[in-house]
């Protein structure tokens, strides 16, 4: 059976600088998070604000750039696709107030800059949570 389409697109901002290293044979990883920002009205007219993370892993020349180029607060496009745990779901995890939480990873095929490095600092200004 062919090999069927898994591609994820996602908008966000980094929570915090990229980290770059290198595997053992030298080739280069860059993982950062992302987090972006839903709003909506609930039943009762409340206004509703979510913001959802996603882990990301670059390699290779991409994960170069990235480093490079973006910090806490750059504003990215990533397309990837989707990585799973071991039962063929996201990591599940309790968070500190007791509430569950989920970690979804991505590994990056292709990231667009929308603001890097030298703008995060606008993204910071303008009240972008992260």
């Amino acid at each position: 059976m062919a090999s069927q389409l898994q591609m994820l697109v996602y908008e966000g901002y980094l929570a915090e600088d990229p980290d770059m290293r290198y595997t053992p044979d030298g080739k280069p990883v860059t993982n950062f998070r992302i987090g972006s920002n839903h709003q909506y009205k609930s039943g009762s007219g409340e206004v509703v604000k979510e913001t959802t993370w996603l882990k990301v892993a670059a390699w290779g020349k991409l994960a170069e750039i990235i480093n490079q180029y973006c910090a806490k607060g750059s504003h990215v496009i990533v397309s990837g696709k989707l990585r799973v745990g071991d039962n063929g779901s996201p990591s599940v995890y309790t968070l500190k107030n007791g509430g569950h939480g989920a970690s979804y990873e991505v590994t990056a095929q292709e990231i667009r800059i929308i603001k890097g490095k030298d703008r995060a600092e606008d993204a910071v200004e303008e009240g972008i949570p992260y």
